[in-house]
């Protein structure tokens, strides 16, 4: 097949994040089978007009991607210029499907008919969930004042874009149980227009010898990913100051909470309670996870998670999870099974539920087997670039 994917940035742009790398991963897993694979992706600060990288061809488009209210009629918006980049192309190239991450392809979503393709977009998550995500996130005079301003942009997602792409596109893919219910609940598009497809990950990334998991003493607890007010990185820092164990906790990442969160912890006198690793490369991450005894893994979210990768990468290492009941935490972490489910909101079960795994080596051990077979059954890259394979057809037939 040849596939055009539409995306507002990909991992050779700066400050890439789980989405950019989840697209690479799928173009490379696609290519790898066979398809010819073209991005298309806004230029920003890249100096080429094309690349081609592990076998996918991307090209950059000159164009501004911003969503504010008159964006998409300016010359050089991303709605404009993306179509007509792709119309030229596809002249020649004759693409047989389109994918589109989010809204980016929504001008080949608006003018399908006349290109001649099927489109297939993919929905990490709601805007109802971002929104509610932003509010959490509330902590100053100056976020109140952001919240007025988003308002409406908010709002022109919730009731223009998202409605767009979602019920214009042959078939929608949710990255989630959670997000499947809520596209349907917000934009009441068909139940049998979207499937479920979940982010994979390379399983050989986190292999190690089972002897590694022989380690007893210090129980270690981990939290990867973006130290936020809306990641309950504090809520995190209070449960440790309440666990009267052995335990050192380990903090990967960095973001805007990072100041709070060290002074909490100057605080509280939890310094050699807590690790600060800082931001770690994707790589190095794998690597960080691989390596580390398999005790503990935290994800006290406060926000809606569409599906988060962290927890199936630490699920690969054969690693427990406590986590709390967002979004798509739960297609992942099974309650009694793979680690533990909790409330959201409910910080003493949840302390509760940490400390009975640090008390119970053998409980640890056996949610982390679990993990790991779990993870490799329905997590990995092989499993997601089938399942988009078999909806590529579908649509197509």
């Amino acid at each position: 097949m040849k596939i055009a994917v539409f995306t507002k940035s990909t991992t050779l742009h700066k400050n890439h994040g789980g989405l950019e790398t989840q697209n690479r991963t799928l173009c490379e897993g696609l290519s790898k089978k066979g398809h010819q694979i073209t991005v298309f992706s806004p230029k920003k600060e890249i100096g080429v007009e094309s690349i081609e990288e592990n076998g996918v061809k991307y090209i950059f488009i000159d164009s501004d991607y911003k969503n504010y209210i008159f964006a998409r009629f300016k010359k050089d918006s991303w709605t404009k210029k993306s179509l007509k980049v792709f119309s030229k192309i596809n002249e020649k190239e004759n693409f047989d499907i389109v994918l589109g991450q989010s809204a980016s392809a929504e001008s080949i979503v608006e003018n399908k008919s006349n290109l001649g393709v099927k489109v297939v977009s993919i929905a990490h998550g709601t805007t109802s969930g971002e929104f509610s995500t932003f509010i959490k996130n509330i902590s100053s005079i100056k976020d109140i004042y952001w919240l007025v301003r988003n308002t409406q942009y908010f709002l022109r997602q919730y009731f223009g874009r998202q409605r767009r792409y979602v019920l214009h596109s042959d078939m929608v893919v949710a990255v989630s149980n959670y997000v499947k219910k809520s596209l349907i609940s917000e934009t009441f598009v068909s139940e049998n227009k979207v499937k479920v497809i979940h982010n994979g990950v390379d399983p050989s990334l986190f292999e190690r010898e089972e002897k590694d998991r022989d380690i007893g003493g210090v129980v270690n607890l981990y939290f990867i990913g973006r130290v936020e007010k809306s990641k309950g990185i504090l809520t995190m820092i209070d449960i440790v100051r309440d666990i009267d164990r052995d335990i050192v906790f380990h903090i990967v990442g960095d973001g805007s909470c990072m100041e709070e969160t060290k002074k909490r912890v100057g605080k509280y006198r939890l310094q050699e309670k807590v690790s600060f690793h800082g931001r770690l490369p994707r790589l190095e991450v794998s690597k960080f996870i691989k390596n580390i005894s398999p005790d503990i893994f935290v994800f006290p979210t406060q926000r809606v998670e569409g599906f988060p990768m962290v927890i199936v990468e630490a699920m690969l290492a054969g690693i427990p999870t406590v986590a709390f009941d967002f979004g798509g935490v739960s297609d992942a972490v099974k309650d009694g099974e793979t680690g533990y489910l909790i409330d959201a909101g409910n910080n003493r079960s949840f302390r509760k539920r940490v400390t009975d795994l640090i008390d119970d080596r053998r409980t640890r051990i056996k949610f982390g087997k679990n993990s790991k077979e779990m993870a490799e059954k329905e997590f990995t890259i092989g499993k997601m670039v089938d399942s988009y394979e078999k909806a590529f057809m579908e649509v197509i037939n």
